[in-house]
């Protein structure tokens, strides 16, 4: 009786504990009152379930889609609007490319790429900032640094790779062209989204195929 108490205890404590973290990481996030609650429904529902999520990166464990889209476009429709490839586009698209992003949480003094890696994903800084550099070695062996960008809150990495992608209209080029990235690294705890190649070459094809439908509309309604 008393390790079922006590086992009952350690539950409700941890609830605790998980509901003052979800409150900070909203609070941090600047959210809408009414997507607070709706965010908060969703986190009680899971945590009498007994199920357990990560409080520093809780969209993926909410059950709700269509709350995870809201979250995304909160956060991340207004970075969007500041790449300049993307300054064209429809806000419907700029809103597809939201829903398609994926949330990651690193700490601090953690790698997100290393040099020479190729660039598979185009990052937005939602919270905290990361170093990106490259490092030369010297006749002596000894490395140094060059090129140091620090890309914070509010900023993004990787937009050469929507131009890859042929998000500027461009042929899609060949794997062997991939660009190559410098080292990240994490200053901070981080919060940012990610936009992979896959999610990238399907809205591209979506927006090739929406593009091709509405000039055979045109043409359509010329001829008639």
């Amino acid at each position: 009786m008393q390790m079922a108490t006590e086992k009952s205890e350690e539950i409700t404590e941890n609830m605790k504990r998980k509901e003052i973290d979800i409150q900070l990481w909203l609070s941090r996030n600047n959210l809408r009152d009414q997507m607070k609650e709706w965010i908060i429904s969703c986190i009680h529902d899971r945590l009498k379930e007994r199920k357990d999520f990560d409080t520093e990166n809780p969209i993926p464990y909410l059950s709700d889609i269509n709350l995870a889209k809201e979250i995304k476009r909160h956060l991340c429709l207004h970075l969007l609007e500041k790449v300049q490839i993307l300054k064209n586009e429809s806000e419907y698209q700029l809103r597809l490319i939201c829903e398609s992003l994926k949330p990651l949480y690193y700490n601090e003094n953690s790698y997100i790429l290393r040099e020479g890696e190729p660039l598979i994903a185009m990052i937005f800084i939602t919270q905290g900032s990361v170093l990106c550099f490259k490092t030369n070695n010297g006749e002596n062996g000894e490395g140094t640094v060059s090129g140091t960008q620090c890309i914070e809150k509010g900023m993004f990495y990787a937009e050469e790779l929507l131009e890859y992608w042929g998000f500027n209209g461009s042929p899609e080029p060949q794997l062997s062209d991939l660009p190559i990235s410098k080292t990240v690294k994490t200053l901070t705890k981080v919060e940012a989204f990610a936009l992979t190649a896959d999610k990238g070459k399907i809205l591209i094809s979506r927006r090739s195929q929406a593009a091709s439908q509405a000039k055979r509309y045109a043409q359509e309604a010329l001829a008639r």
